[in-house]
């Protein structure tokens, strides 16, 4: 099995982990498939939520990326311009930013 493989099987598995835990604490209990939703519009409705988070990660990042590439165009880079692309590519990361 391929370690990308691999990878993704276990991020699958804690994120499904972390939905069930976060369904759990928001409802009191488990999915219940026999709950009465219609569970067909609720995946539909997250298919959407999801698509919009897509989106929005699209749009952040290209943000990001003109910030990025505005302040490699001047030619003298200060030392908070350093400072503010290690920001925004921490951004594209996803790292937690820590105050200092």
């Amino acid at each position: 099995m391929s370690d990308h493989l691999q990878n993704s099987i276990v991020s699958f598995a804690e994120t499904a982990r972390s939905q069930e835990d976060k369904g759990i604490s928001k409802y009191g209990k488990k999915l219940e498939p026999l709950d009465g939703y219609d569970w067909l519009q609720m995946a539909k409705e997250e298919q959407v939520d999801g698509f919009q988070y897509l989106e929005a990660e699209a749009v952040k990042r290209k943000h990001i990326a003109t910030r990025i590439r505005a302040l490699i165009e001047h030619s003298t880079l200060a030392r908070w311009s350093k400072s503010e692309i290690n920001h925004l590519l921490d951004e594209l990361e996803g790292v937690e930013n820590i105050v200092k």
